[in-house]
């Protein structure tokens, strides 16, 4: 573990990363009841917090163990350490040492501890030694001394390198023996061969600031050679790179803690710019006075890049992380947004459902509801009223195909319709069906339809009683037939009575003209040379009886034409000609088979006669047309007659108006004879086409 243990913030800490663990681990659960997930979630918690615990106290005996077994190794080397280990109080008083250290001073432990340093080092450098002590509990930094021994003692020369340890408030030192003049040279020289192969740049001045000697690595580094550099103040590196109090509290911090570290931005030979890692530690001579200042530095231009670098990545790390977990905090709102929306989704679908339910028991109409299987999800009261009480739950779709009060296998019938909707081959389906009750048979209407909603497929049946209403529509039929019986009689009798009439006018009225018109016209022949006054009176006497000889006549032929004597074909044909005299509209008249008015009875000619007669009328007061034509054709089966024009024709809102009783009159004498009537257009796409059809007798009413 890399982060310092506190044991104040383990609880929370742990606590944090459960949360995380139990936010990584959770699976979907049913969002149903929030204060069930609350307690699940905090158990998932409490297990993975204890998990942790348990790992933490296993890993801090681990590291205990360890510390204990680091601290044993730890002691074993610096007692037996080749080099001489001493830790002083501040007063000098040594606190500890190791095996070298007893033996540089050629004493026991037992002798040395409790007894100041300084009594082991030479009078003239005592003093040396106490300014020297002093800066290290001072600055706290490190500081390095030769001084001389008492004489008998080892070599005589020491090299002592001394930092401060806060934790026990001593200082710590490293004493190197220096021994004779010999082994001075010797060890400077391997001290040369040190700074020539180690990659560190070396550069040493003597007290006035002067480079006295450099290493190659400098050369390597700064691209200066040792004979450009020695001679010159080190600061011809920087160019101007630092400002001079920068400079000011490097000097302050050596003559103050007696060194410096630090990194600093200098220029090579060719400009280039690189920052360097620099340690400056003073050299003293024996009296304590500075006598040279070594400097070594490292170029860590690459690692500065490499570090801003890693701080940009950490940077964008970290907006990661907070952008990441500003989105996570979004969607975790959006998500119990959802899960609260949802939870009132779910209790108004429960409203909604007894609603429904309580609505569909109020019906008076029988309501199931079935599932995609065909099973009853729900029955409303006046269902289970109707076919009594059933096992639960019922297969509706095999009690339509099995059970016997359904009548002309209506229920196989609905029950293929309820497949077609849930199978969705239909949106709905409707069926008239008779079934038998205790009460007698009754008749209900069956609508099927799909429940359009999110959830599983429901199908909802809907039962209406309509025997009343079948009731009604019979009686309705039975009247409308008895109409039409009794319109069909009023027009035989009207026919009937116009034909007694016409007679009876032609018999008496007819014959009483024909005499007065012979004894006016003899009346005229007397007078015509002996009294010409009354002459003329008497021609216009006779006059005005042809006129109303001409007037009869054409009553008679209204109410029925003397042209029906001779049979249908003649009639039309007259009715034609006086409807191009009267009219001046050309009428063309096609029979495709003159055998067919020997098939067609009296009641028949006369209905078709007055058709044609009222569908001419129409055409002369209406349809302003040019051109007219009948045709009439037959089969086996029905008569076949056609009336078209080429005028401004009949729209459906003219066909519906209340005035509109010609036709009325003709689809009611079509009807009553069981035949069919259509009122549309001609194929040119202009005027007015009337169809009918009139189904012979014994024949039966054709097939449209």
């Amino acid at each position: 573990m890399n982060e310092p243990f506190d044991e104040e913030n383990v609880p929370a800490r742990l606590r944090e990363q459960a949360e995380q663990l139990a936010a990584q681990q959770r699976q979907p659960l049913p969002q149903s009841n929030e204060e069930v997930m609350r307690q699940l979630h905090e158990l998932q918690v409490s297990q993975i917090e204890l998990e942790m615990q348990s790992a933490a106290l296993a890993e801090l005996e681990q590291l205990k163990n360890e510390y204990e077994s680091s601290r044993d190794r730890y002691a074993q080397l610096y007692e037996q350490a080749p080099v001489s280990y001493f830790s002083l109080a501040r007063e000098g008083v040594i606190t500890r040492v190791n095996v070298a250290a007893c033996g540089l001073l050629q004493r026991d432990k037992n002798r040395l501890l409790g007894r100041r340093f300084e009594q082991f080092v030479a009078p003239q450098a005592q003093g040396g030694f106490r300014r020297f002590l002093d800066a290290v509990f001072t600055s706290g930094t490190r500081q390095v001394l030769e001084a001389q021994l008492f004489e008998g003692m080892a070599g005589g020369m020491v090299r002592i390198e001394a930092n401060f340890d806060a934790d026990s408030a001593t200082a710590r030192m490293l004493v190197t023996d220096l021994g004779d003049e010999h082994a001075r040279e010797s060890a400077l020289r391997r001290a040369f061969v040190i700074l020539d192969s180690i990659r560190e740049g070396v550069l040493v001045t003597d007290s006035a600031n002067r480079i006295i000697s450099v290493n190659p690595a400098f050369t390597t580094i700064t691209g200066y050679q040792a004979e450009e550099a020695i001679g010159r103040d080190p600061s011809f590196l920087g160019g101007g790179t630092h400002l001079p109090h920068f400079y000011e509290a490097m000097w302050r911090s050596l003559h103050q803690d007696g060194s410096w570290y630090g990194e600093l931005v200098n220029r090579r030979k060719n400009g280039e710019r690189f920052v360097e890692s620099l340690s400056i530690t003073p050299m003293r001579s024996p009296d304590g006075a500075i006598s040279h200042f070594v400097g070594v530095f490292s170029d860590i231009t690459e690692r500065k890049l490499a570090e801003a670098d890693l701080r940009e990545l950490h940077r964008e790390l970290d907006q990661r992380v907070v952008d990441r977990t500003a989105e996570l905090l979004r969607a975790n709102q959006h998500l119990q947004l959802e899960v609260h929306q949802r939870e009132r989704a779910q209790e108004a679908l429960r409203d909604a459902e007894r609603f429904f339910h309580a609505t569909i028991d109020s019906l008076t109409d029988r309501v199931l509801v079935l599932d995609r299987a065909g099973r009853v999800v729900h029955a409303n009261q006046a269902c289970l009223a109707f076919v009594g009480q059933t096992p639960q739950p019922l297969q509706y779709l095999e009690f339509c195909e099995t059970d016997p009060r359904w009548q002309r296998s209506a229920g196989r019938e609905l029950a293929a319709g309820i497949r077609a909707v849930i199978a969705g081959n239909a949106d709905t389906f409707a069926l008239e069906y008779e079934f038998a009750t205790r009460a007698g048979p009754r008749w209900s209407q069956a609508r099927i339809s799909r429940f359009l909603g999110e959830g599983p497929l429901r199908v909802v049946v809907a039962h209406t009683d309509i025997t009343e209403r079948k009731l009604m529509d019979g009686a309705l039929r039975q009247s409308h037939a008895q109409l039409r019986q009794l319109a069909l009689h009023l027009e035989t009798a009207k026919e009937d009575e116009r034909k007694r009439i016409s007679r009876d006018i032609h018999d008496e009225l007819g014959q009483n003209l024909l005499a007065l018109r012979i004894d006016i016209s003899m009346l005229s022949a007397r007078t015509e040379g002996s009294h010409p006054r009354l002459h003329r009176r008497v021609g216009a006497v006779l006059s005005n009886v042809d006129t109303t000889i001409k007037s009869v006549r054409g009553i008679m032929n209204e109410l029925r034409p003397m042209a029906l004597d001779l049979g249908l074909q003649a009639a039309i044909e007259w009715q034609v000609g006086d409807f191009r005299k009267r009219s001046g509209v050309a009428c063309q008249l096609l029979i495709r088979d003159e055998a067919l008015f020997s098939t067609i009875g009296s009641q028949v000619e006369i209905v078709l006669f007055r058709i044609v007669q009222e569908a001419l009328s129409n055409v002369m007061r209406h349809a302003q047309a040019s051109q007219v034509t009948i045709e009439l054709s037959s089969d086996a089966c029905a008569v076949y007659v056609a009336i078209s024009d080429n005028g401004i024709g009949i729209t459906p809102q003219q066909q519906r108006k209340k005035q509109c009783f010609g036709l009325i009159g003709i689809a009611e004498r079509v009807t009553a004879l069981g035949g069919q009537f259509e009122v549309g257009m001609p194929a040119s796409g202009a005027g007015c086409r009337l169809s009918l059809q009139i189904p012979l007798q014994g024949t039966g009413r054709p097939v449209a």
